[in-house]
């Protein structure tokens, strides 16, 4: 049914006062490091999944209305690692390149093979991408360099894909590097500064949960289907132990300037969406815990 503003008022009342009838444990969890840290590996450690059953979590969306949300079954965000390839070869002159063994060319034939991982390698259907962001090699313009190094970042939609990705990226490193008399080695990068993060799968039951709760507190038209991106999202370590659904919450708002990104430095969020996302987890934990959807 269609909710008012003042039935969603009603409602958030309802459900925030009713928090002392909860058949169950609701745990909060207030967690630092998202943003590279991997703040929920941290946080497992600690044990803040001991005894919970299942997982959820909002993340505000600046390209949907205030108010709206949006979640998606399945894969809904990618696993993420990064890496270092270093080719080396022999320095010497440029003007004797018989003399020489050059991982400049090594470096670029690699480069090129690599993009065939994507294009030629994995079904057309699986999201992966394989980005060389960065490539540095000597400084002078008469000589061949030692070493080539570049770099970037894999990811997948899926923690199985991501690994096949690591596997392969190595194998052609190492094989171009060969074929041009050089050696090639990759650094998959780890913890502390680039850990590895698995892919965001939302549970099927927990996120028809989600949809029929907001349904019926926000209105079938603030309920909006989600979309996969190859971002990734540190919550899908806790989806490894238990079962959870990430969604997102609309913040867009023209009039108080609420309109970009969170990674912008002009971010601002429309505080409206505070009360409508404080009214939901309760009631998203309420009626799971009395064992019904909305």
């Amino acid at each position: 049914m269609m909710c008012t503003q003042r039935c969603y008022w009603e409602r958030q009342s309802c459900f925030m006062s009713a928090r002392i009838s909860l058949r169950g444990t609701v745990r909060l969890l207030f967690q630092p490091a998202e943003e590279g840290g991997a703040g929920a590996s941290h946080m497992i450690k600690e044990g803040v999944l001991d005894g919970v059953e299942a997982i959820f979590a909002m993340h505000i969306d600046y390209r949907m209305p205030t108010g709206v949300i949006a979640a998606h079954a399945g894969p809904t965000q990618a696993a993420v690692c990064f890496y270092v390839v270093k080719i080396e070869g022999k320095t010497g002159k440029a003007e004797t390149p018989h003399l020489n063994v050059d991982p400049i060319v090594a470096a670029a034939f690699t480069v090129l093979s690599l993009q065939q991982l994507t294009s030629r390698e994995d079904d057309p259907l699986h999201s992966q991408v394989l980005s060389v962001t960065y490539i540095k090699g000597g400084n002078s313009v008469d000589a061949t360099p030692p070493v080539v190094e570049f770099g970037g970042t894999l990811r997948s939609l899926t923690t199985e894909g991501l690994y096949r990705l690591q596997k392969r990226l190595k194998e052609v490193v190492e094989g171009q590097a060969a074929v041009h008399r050089c050696t090639g080695v990759t650094e998959i990068l780890g913890a502390p500064s680039h850990p590895m993060y698995p892919a965001v799968v939302n549970d099927e039951r927990l996120h028809e949960h989600v949809e029929n709760v907001g349904r019926s507190l926000l209105g079938p038209d603030k309920v909006k289907p989600g979309e996969k991106i190859m971002a990734g999202e540190d919550f899908a370590f806790y989806q490894q132990l238990v079962p959870g659904v990430m969604f997102g919450i609309g913040i867009r708002n023209e009039k108080v300037g609420s309109v970009h990104s969170a990674h912008n430095p002009h971010f601002f969020v429309d505080e409206d969406v505070l009360p409508i996302g404080a009214a939901l987890h309760t009631a998203t934990a309420e009626m799971y815990l009395s064992g019904r959807s909305a």
